[in-house]
């Protein structure tokens, strides 16, 4: 959380973590069919999340939030599975993209009727659509195939949203549950938030975890 001089009152709120499962992060759910073992009969999480960045830039009252993930097939089997990311109501996707044999790949933001019938069409030439849907309120679905056995998966977001101030208090929010849907611990995770503003930042401060602030000026922070 940050706060300027008596002329613009700013803060950051950064709450990383919920307890709901409808406010985790970006993760991959492998629907049935899918032959899983007796000791997990319905685990639609197979998949292990390798490392999850998060860069963010706040200028004013404005956030641009980017995401890097990484998920690895630990399982002899070739998978379909749907990426998930619930993102605020107010928010616009910028960029969605998937890396396919090593190189990325921007998806196309299409309707979902006719994100549908490409995709379709793709998985019957065993291609990977990375194609975007929006997916309720506040939730988009991107469908990837194939997730090759014992093979990396690695997906990019980035969304823009605009802040809201609350008595001097600008809140921005990350949902951070990342491990509850990974089949193994996570390797790395990071979060990384700068902070720029017009009038002089009097504190930062993170409530949920503690952070390394570093000042670079009277407006700028990370």
């Amino acid at each position: 959380m940050f706060r300027q001089s008596k002329k613009s009152v700013v803060s950051c709120l950064l709450p990383l973590i919920f307890a709901a499962a409808a406010f985790a992060d970006g993760f991959i759910v492998v629907p049935p069919p899918f032959p899983r073992p007796a000791s997990q009969p319905n685990d639609p999480y197979p998949l292990e999340v390798k490392y999850h960045h998060v860069a963010t830039d706040i200028e004013e009252m404005t956030a641009v939030t980017s995401v890097d993930q990484e998920f690895y097939n630990p399982t002899s089997r070739r998978l379909e599975g749907y990426y998930l990311f619930p993102i605020p109501q107010d928010a616009i996707i910028s960029k969605f993209s998937m890396y396919i044999d090593g190189k990325e790949t921007e998806a196309e933001l299409l309707d979902a009727a006719k994100a549908r019938n490409i995709y379709e069409d793709l998985v019957r030439k065993i291609i990977d659509p990375a194609l975007l849907e929006y997916y309720g309120r506040g939730m988009f679905k991107a469908r990837v195939f194939p997730i090759e056995p014992y093979s990396t998966k690695r997906v990019k977001l980035s969304y823009r949203q605009t802040l809201e101030k609350n008595n001097g208090t600008i809140g921005y929010t990350y949902p951070l549950n990342t491990e509850k849907f990974s089949a193994a611990p996570l390797k790395e995770v990071s979060v990384k938030v700068t902070l720029k503003t017009e009038g002089n930042l009097k504190s930062v401060y993170c409530p949920s975890h503690e952070a390394e602030i570093i000042r670079k000026n009277s407006h700028e922070a990370t």
